[in-house]
């Protein structure tokens, strides 16, 4: 019983390997033999298949996040790692390759394949470590002598540090063999030894929590039954730092060890930087910058730079110009700071600048739509990977000068042959005021004039269009199937929100009459008026998708609004009852100081405008949930109530699933049941191929469900 129950807690906290693909079988295999033998053709639409098997270098999203990048102590060489989902194995395919920067042309060279996918961990609410369904960022890196890269790599449920020769010859072999994950690692400065970071006291917490399940657990803030059916560690979990040398002896590492993780950064003369300061960067001749936030007793505020020069003085742009710097690099001589800034309408473009010493201000060098990833000063470039609307993420070189671009690598380069849909970016304020982007993809070969059913994708339209928030609701599969979608950016909060100065206040703020609910909507509205505009959408054949948030987003809209004829959801719901209980006891409290109602005598009317329990009578739109295992029962109460008075809806359940995805299999699934959900309900299209049938049979059987002489093959 101890060793089953320390078990269920690990698989519920813990990152852990797929157990569906045999050891012995090759998942770049497949790979290696599609890409030579089955390039696709030129104008070719694009199918979920395409787009399941995207290679990702770092998260598959561009949200911020460690760089994936690893350069040479000379700059000359690149080390990463790319990543392929193979939905037919269930499995990933991972290459560690080595990329010459200095030979223009050249393809990166492989020096390892394998390992397990590694999910990235978090910290929710009172729990340290919660397992994420996105991947960790695993970045190389090089010894000081430039002759080997160390690597992070999961094989039999441990992720431990993995060596190879630079050059490629020797093979691969393992370092560390730690009974703990490593998360983190460091090269001790002479190349002789490697220090790890590690939790051992998440596994001595599960150790002890198994021990208590021989006499039953008490129910308290320990449980999240989403998570599990016993209780989580909650205690703090710091990390435990071991030295292992090059011949894999391993000991507690000392202080000055240690420092290489938890050293504080200072400012040239030893001084700590400001508090709140952060992306501090010094130079070796005193001069320092940072970003600090220009109103420091609000939780959200904008910033500014600040420059330190070796004289003791100080310069600062304060200008909104200089505002949502996210981070600076030196140039060579120091003579240069460059700064990397989220800019532009709801800071949905991103902008390089740069600030001679010599000058009282920055001034732009570069700006794009595009999303930068994990850039890297390589002067006089800076090394990124990119991607857009249209285009998957590549490897590209950014002049420091003249902002000129050119491409180093592309793990995606058929995608360029590739019909896609084209892109118009609409811009507005909504009702309060707040900068609103969202993006109309129209399908490839839109004839003036046509008019198109739309699907809504939330919460996000950066970078690359691939599945919105969650990766679930396939952009350009739908737009190759005739759909225009709107790919829609959650705003910023209102202004009045935007002035608390603590986590508490803001969501109590969001909370009051359901303010954030209302400025989303306001938002949505106005985008959605926007592209009815342009005379190229059906504005009576019109669904929407959401995926956390825009769940939330999703509920509002059905319930206070007539928009839309069919909904999706990768997670159900923000509502009265399941919602709080699957997510615990502390949740509970957490939401009520939040200004939520659970079970009080008043809870019914706050939460009226939400509810799609309360308002099951009022909602005739049909919906398909596909949700994780871990949180499925957090929506049986809207499933229950609808089923209850015949309404449309359908619950996937995708086993050993958290909130955000992450199998291939079911990744590749949920593009294709969500273009099948809408191609049903808003064009009356049937995939007719025999796997599907039962399909059709569940979904023509519910209410409001075209008759068999409507539907036709799609």
């Amino acid at each position: 019983m101890v060793a089953a129950a320390g078990l269920l807690v690990a698989q519920a906290i813990m990152p852990f390997a797929m157990p569906v693909m045999a050891a012995s079988v090759d998942p770049c295999a497949a790979f290696d033999t599609v890409e030579v033998q089955s390039k696709p053709a030129a104008g070719r639409r694009v199918s979920a298949f395409d787009l399941a098997t995207i290679g990702d270098i770092g998260r598959s999203d561009p949200n911020e996040s460690p760089s994936p990048f690893g350069l040479s102590p000379d700059g000359r060489r690149m080390a990463f790692v790319v990543r392929r989902a193979e939905p037919r194995t269930n499995a990933f395919c991972q290459k560690l390759l080595v990329l010459a920067l200095d030979r223009e042309g050249a393809p990166p060279r492989e020096l390892d394949r394998g390992g397990a996918f590694i999910r990235d961990t978090f910290q929710l609410r009172n729990f340290p470590a919660i397992a994420a369904g996105y991947a960790k960022v695993i970045t190389p890196k090089w010894s000081p002598d430039g002759r080997t890269i160390a690597f992070l790599k999961q094989v039999d449920n441990l992720t431990q540090v993995w060596l190879v020769k630079a050059d490629g010859t020797g093979g691969v072999r393992q370092l560390s063999h730690l009974p703990d994950h490593v998360e983190d690692f460091a090269w001790t400065p002479d190349g002789s030894q490697i220090v790890t970071a590690s939790r051992p006291a998440l596994r001595e917490a599960m150790a002890r929590i198994g021990e208590e399940a021989r006499s039953g657990f008490v129910f308290d803030d320990r449980f999240s039954p989403q998570f599990a059916d016993h209780p989580l560690p909650t205690d703090p979990m710091p990390s435990a730092y071991t030295t292992v040398g090059l011949d894999g002896a391993a000991r507690e590492a000392t202080t000055a060890e240690r420092a290489l993780f938890t050293g504080r950064k200072r400012t040239p003369d030893d001084l700590p930087i400001p508090a709140g300061a952060r992306g501090l960067s010094a130079t070796a001749s005193g001069a320092a910058a940072w970003i600090e936030s220009k109103a420091p007793n609000r939780l959200i505020a904008p910033t500014r730079i600040v420059l330190r020069l070796a004289d003791g003085s100080t310069r600062i742009c304060s200008a909104v110009e200089c505002d949502g710097a996210r981070h600076l690099w030196w140039s060579a001589t120091g003579h240069e700071l460059y700064v990397l800034q989220k800019t532009g309408w709801g800071q949905s473009q991103t902008a390089l600048l740069r600030w001679p010493l010599n000058a009282a201000a920055p001034f732009r060098v570069f700006l794009t739509d595009d999303a930068l990833i994990g850039c890297l000063m390589q002067a006089p470039q800076l090394i990124c990977a990119r991607e857009g609307a249209t285009h998957p993420r590549r490897l590209v070189a950014i002049d420091l000068e003249t902002g000129s671009e050119r491409e180093i690598y592309d793990p995606n380069k058929d995608w360029q042959t590739m019909r896609l849909g084209s892109v118009q970016r609409l811009r507005f304020r909504n009702a309060y005021g707040v900068e609103s982007y969202a993006d109309l993809v129209l399908p490839p070969g839109h004839k003036p004039g046509e008019k198109h059913p739309l699907v809504v994708v939330q919460y996000g339209s950066d970078g690359f269009l691939r599945g919105g928030t969650g990766d679930e609701v396939p952009v350009q599969v739908l737009a190759a199937k005739g759909f225009a979608v709107l790919s829609f950016a959650r705003p910023d909060f209102p202004a009045w929100v935007m002035e608390a100065q603590t986590e508490v206040e803001l969501r109590q703020r969001n909370r009051t009459d359901w303010l954030d609910r209302r400025n989303v909507q306001s938002s949505l509205d106005t985008a959605l008026a926007r592209a009815v505009a342009t005379g190229t959408i059906d504005k009576d054949r019109m669904g929407i998708s959401g995926f956390s948030d825009g769940t939330s987003t999703t509920q509002w809209a059905l319930i206070n609004a007539s928009l839309f004829k069919a909904a999706s959801l990768g997670a159900c719901c923000e509502d009265m009852m399941a919602y709080a209980l699957g997510a615990g006891p502390y949740f509970e409290r957490f939401g009520r100081e939040m200004g939520y109602r659970f079970f009080e005598d008043d809870a019914s009317a706050f939460w009226k405008p939400m509810s799609l329990v309360l308002n099951a009578d009022r909602v005739d739109v049909p919906i398909l949930i596909q949700t994780g295992d871990s949180e499925y029962e957090a929506g049986l109460d809207v499933v229950s109530a609808f089923r209850k008075r015949g309404k449309a809806i359908e619950l996937i359940v995708l086993d050993n699933e958290p909130h955000f995805k992450w199998q291939p299999a079911h990744r590749l699934a949920i593009y294709e049941r969500t273009v099948d959900w809408f191609s049903f309900w808003l064009k009356h299209q049937m995939d007719c191929s025999p796997a599907k049938q039962g399909q059709y049979e569940r979904w023509s059987a519910m209410r409001g469900a075209p008759g068999k002489d409507k539907l036709r093959c799609g």
